[in-house]
């Protein structure tokens, strides 16, 4: 039996790493957040500012066409300037410049301004803005800007807007403007002082939730590691108990395997001495002695070797005996009641293999009881045979046979429950025993035949048991 083992709480260290961890993951996150959310405000407000420039623009120069069809023209020269010109008393416009629908050079104020046409990200259909340096317009002019544009050091805002007569109308031209942006800076600096409160705000707020949960987190995981521990330590004490029980099953089984087979030779033993004891007894006293030396002989190599597999079982003892050795040790107990009978033992091994110690023994033990039962069914002359084989799933088979006269009915239909024998002074045990150490070296007995012309037990051990 396998038991789980509990896996350790993360220590305290361990648990300020995660908190910490996760904290910065938190404000990481809200920073990104909060910086997209800054961008997208701020185009925003310079979007419009540059929408309003265009409505101011496309108004004046709306107004300037509906002044020429009344005189009958549909454009004239500087137009599209004097519009730009006229929009440009909105507060702040530095300088101005304006280019007609294909990019050639209308106009500009101051006049030192380059007529150098806008790339292709300026030249726009839609109004936009955004924020420059100084430099910037000095560059255009390519010259030094006049005083009053540079008497401040705020930042500027440099927004182009398209040129529509009418709504829905052709691109008549693009303008663009370049307006001081202290204003707009100013409100920039109090957007991001805003925006940077209230990410503090959100990543306090968020860091104590987060302490909170991860704190009540651990608290959860410690006390389900406790009952954790609790349960594992009750299992490895059910699966001491467990071992113990098998153990004991197993000492108790061949303790009584043990008892059985001292029954017989106990009970020769006190015919034996019946026999003394009766009047003209003891001329045939020479006979019954060898028969008792016999009995005696039986008894101790029977108790010799339960004590053996009782010590296997006790110091746990690593070793291994092949088919062959296993099927000699056995024939070793049985051949002095095999020779009295006249009976002969024969092993047949079809393939050998290794068994541990304690099935071996366990082993030997359930063959000696079948091959002793063999040789006591056998007739004068009879042959006894072992046969050991592999199956293709693994098992291994252990198969006795003799040429007796076969089981009784009543007998074969309670083979493996005590009280079941026909034998003279027979208990019934044998089987029922051999059974109970088959299964706990990991197999079982089967009944293979029993007829007038023999009886067949096998022994059958499971693989990896």
């Amino acid at each position: 039996m396998t038991v789980p083992v509990s896996p350790s709480p993360p220590g305290r260290a361990t648990q300020l790493t995660v908190v910490g961890l996760t904290v910065a993951v938190f404000a990481a996150v809200l920073a990104f957040v909060t910086l997209q959310l800054r961008g997208g405000l701020r185009e925003q407000i310079l979007t419009g500012k540059a929408e309003t420039l265009a409505a101011v623009a496309s108004m004046q120069l709306a107004n300037g066409a509906e002044a020429l069809a009344e005189v009958g023209l549909t454009d004239a020269p500087g137009e599209l300037l004097a519009a730009v010109l006229k929009a440009s008393k909105y507060r702040g416009v530095l300088a101005i410049r304006v280019f007609d629908a294909s990019r050639r050079f209308s106009g500009a104020l101051p006049l030192e301004l380059s007529d150098e046409p806008p790339a292709g990200e300026e030249w726009t259909t839609r109004p936009f803005a955004r924020m420059r340096a100084r430099e910037k317009l000095q560059m255009l002019a390519g010259a030094p800007a006049p005083a009053d544009a540079l008497a401040t050091t705020e930042p500027l805002i440099e927004a182009w807007v398209p040129l529509r007569r009418s709504e829905g109308a052709p691109l008549a031209g693009v303008a663009q403007f370049w307006i001081v942006g202290d204003e707009l800076a100013a409100e920039f600096t109090s957007l991001d002082r805003r925006l940077t409160l209230q990410a503090g705000i959100a990543w306090l707020a968020g860091a104590v939730v987060i302490v909170l949960v991860l704190g009540w987190a651990f608290r959860r995981l410690a006390a389900a590691n406790h009952i954790l521990e609790a349960r594992t330590e009750d299992l490895q004490r059910a699966n001491r108990e467990l071992v113990l029980t098998a153990k004991t099953s197993a000492l108790g089984t061949v303790t009584a395997h043990l008892i059985h087979e001292i029954k017989n030779p106990l009970a020769g033993l006190e015919v034996f001495m019946a026999s003394q004891a009766e009047p003209g007894g003891r001329e045939e006293s020479g006979r019954e002695l060898v028969a008792a030396t016999e009995l005696t002989r039986r008894l101790r190599t029977m108790i010799n070797d339960v004590v053996g597999v009782l010590r296997d079982e006790q110091h746990g003892a690593h070793f291994d005996l092949t088919c062959t050795e296993l099927a000699e040790v056995t024939f070793e107990r049985v051949r002095p009641s095999a020779n009295v009978a006249g009976v002969r033992l024969v092993a047949d091994i079809v393939a050998e293999a290794s068994l541990p110690g304690r099935r071996a023994n366990l082993t030997g033990l359930v063959l000696r009881n079948l091959l002793q039962n063999a040789v006591e069914a056998s007739p004068p002359a009879g042959i006894v045979r072992l046969t050991v084989r592999s199956t293709q799933d693994g098992r291994w088979e252990f198969s006795v046979e003799d040429r007796g006269s076969g089981l009784a009915e009543s007998v074969r239909a309670r083979l493996f429950q005590p009280c079941a024998s026909t034998k003279p002074g027979g208990s019934g045990l044998g089987l029922a025993l051999s059974q109970q150490l088959a299964q706990q070296a990991g197999g079982r007995i089967e009944l293979v035949k029993s007829d007038a012309e023999g009886t067949c037990f096998r022994l059958v051990l499971e693989p990896d048991v």
